[in-house]
């Protein structure tokens, strides 16, 4: 009985440190100052274009919106990693 429950709670206790190793050694990945730059100035101009766009009406202002915010994910895809 003894045996079975020291060798349960050692698999279990090899399980978890195998589970949580992977989470340790990557670490926090820290962006660099040029892409904090590029994100903020993706975020000024999709702020500018969208108050741009609602300021128009119908079709205009979808298309507008939906330009604002694809030029967005473009620019953030590439600002420099």
């Amino acid at each position: 009985m003894m045996k079975r429950i020291l060798t349960s709670s050692a698999l279990s206790l090899a399980l978890l440190l195998g589970a949580a190793a992977p989470a340790a050694i990557a670490g926090v990945r820290k962006e660099s100052p040029a892409h904090k730059a590029a994100v903020k100035k993706c975020n000024s101009d999709y702020n500018a274009a969208m108050k741009e766009a609602k300021m128009k009406k119908g079709k205009e202002r979808t298309a507008a919106i939906a330009a604002a915010k694809a030029t967005r994910k473009q620019c953030i895809a590439d600002a420099p990693k």
